[in-house]
């Protein structure tokens, strides 16, 4: 089983996709715009270089990303956050810099009693992130 996150933004999903290959080092598998699917009486000029769908490939993880076509009304990013586990503490740091680049930090990136770095941050585009630096021995009673 695999799960993969799929965004939905309103206008940004192109500037989305290439800030997050950029920020992970990897490159945008696929990127279709409205107006390169098939003829749909919905497409219109207003809205037809809004991304249909991309997918950004990250390890053995994929993110997958849209723009609404813009007929409804966009509520936003809330109630959840994708949450990234690493164990090199200076690429979960630089990492968590780049997510929070231009947008807001929640939680500065610290130890905490479960990780040798934690924090977590709303980016730009306003998705929640969190960066986990794995401290295997921060829960182990012995």
């Amino acid at each position: 089983m695999k799960i993969s996150p799929y965004l939905t933004f309103d206008g940004t999903a192109r500037a989305a996709a290439t800030r997050y290959a950029e920020i992970f080092g990897v490159k945008i598998e696929m990127m279709m715009s409205f107006g390169e699917m098939p003829p749909q009486d919905w497409v219109t000029d207003a809205n037809r270089d809004r991304i249909a769908h991309a997918r950004v490939d990250i390890g053995a993880d994929q993110l997958m990303i849209s723009d609404t076509a813009g007929l409804e009304p966009f509520g936003g990013h809330s109630g959840h956050a994708i949450n990234i586990v690493l164990e090199d503490f200076d690429h979960a740091r630089a990492l968590f810099e780049a997510l929070a680049d231009g947008g807001e930090t929640t939680m500065d990136f610290q130890k905490t009693f479960w990780a040798k770095g934690f924090g977590t941050c709303r980016d730009k585009f306003g998705v929640s992130w969190m960066v986990n630096c794995a401290d295997p021995d921060a829960l182990d009673p012995a």
